[in-house]
């Protein structure tokens, strides 16, 4: 038996969780997380998570690192690590260590890149296709079931917004990053990282920059 729930707009989960969780008066002016927008996307983004869904789990046991590797390889194949690593907007040593364990499963294999001979190519093996397939496919199937509150117009606005978000989030922690480097304090590898995806997206910084 399938349980389908309803919910009308007064009682949507952030409005329960308003009522549920009223902020707290023991501090002075306490950051309000259901208008932060950070926060909120945050919630959806935990929601979602591929390992999470009951029927991605029926399909296979990878975890979150090794699926998000799985589907940009099979989006973009032949691919380079360092490019799957500014799509999915992961750290080298993430992307390394799920790539890592996909070959040791079979799912991918890595040849070296013709044109640049330090870099790799990451394609999916015939078992990797055959479970990207598989796992693509539910998680399409999950798409259409969210997209239901959108029309098509929404949904279009929707992903322009997201694009926005992402460009503007990219350009502070970029700036944030050149600040911290500017007041002589050494960058971590994640914020290297973030200098360079920005400077990809936008070219607008000169290479000695960052």
């Amino acid at each position: 038996m399938v349980l389908l729930l309803t919910m009308d707009d007064d009682r949507s989960t952030s409005g329960r969780r308003k009522l549920t969780f009223p902020l707290s008066g023991a501090i002075e002016a306490p950051l309000d997380l259901e208008r932060h927008l950070p926060f909120r996307l945050a919630v959806v983004v935990n929601l979602l998570q591929a390992q999470r869904d009951p029927r991605v789990r029926a399909v296979t046991d990878l975890g979150l690192r090794e699926l998000r590797v799985l589907l940009n390889v099979g989006a973009y194949m032949p691919v380079r690590a360092a490019d799957i690593g500014y799509q999915a907007r992961l750290d080298p040593g993430t992307i390394s260590r799920g790539i890592a364990t996909l070959a040791e499963r079979g799912y991918v294999e890595v040849s070296n890149d013709p044109a640049d001979q330090r870099s790799a190519l990451v394609c999916l093996t015939d078992s990797g296709e055959e479970l990207y397939g598989k796992v693509a496919a539910v998680l399409q199937e999950r798409a259409t079931d969210i997209e239901q509150v959108l029309d098509g117009k929404e949904r279009e606005m929707l992903f322009d917004i997201l694009a926005r978000l992402e460009d503007k989030a990219e350009e502070v922690l970029a700036s944030h990053a050149l600040e911290c480097r500017e007041s002589g304090q050494s960058l971590s590898a994640d914020q290297r990282e973030m200098l360079r995806w920005y400077r990809r997206t936008t070219n607008g910084l000169k290479a000695e920059e960052v």
